[in-house]
């Protein structure tokens, strides 16, 4: 049995989104413990904008939009282009401060139903 002791302290944010090709749905983990997964055949539209050193990644379904808050989302928009997002989740509010600007970092997730 290895001790906790010799372990190397955690230095990095979880990870917050996964790629995997080809995928049938995505599944959106909220950090309220609230999950929705949703087919890609009822994909509308995305959109990434930024504001100052935040990003918003919005995602549209034909039934409910989904809005994501973080920083450096480029590479999960283009993989949602691919359809090749498995899930995503957005990291407790403890992570911030150890997020890594080189990796994508969900910090929030909205889901609406659309009007």
């Amino acid at each position: 049995m290895k001790s906790d002791l010799n372990r190397e302290p955690t230095t990095s944010a979880p990870i917050c989104w996964q790629r995997e090709a080809p995928s049938a749905c995505l599944r959106l983990e909220r950090s309220a413990g609230e999950a929705h997964v949703f087919p890609y055949q009822h994909f509308v539209t995305a959109s990434l904008s930024r504001i100052d050193d935040s990003e918003v990644l919005r995602l549209s379904f034909s039934s409910h939009d989904v809005e994501i808050a973080g920083r450096n989302l480029r590479p999960l928009l283009l993989a949602v282009q691919d359809f090749a997002v498995k899930w995503i989740r957005a990291i407790p509010a403890r992570y911030h401060a150890l997020a890594n600007s080189k990796n994508g970092v969900v910090v929030s997730i909205r889901v609406e139903e659309a009007k």
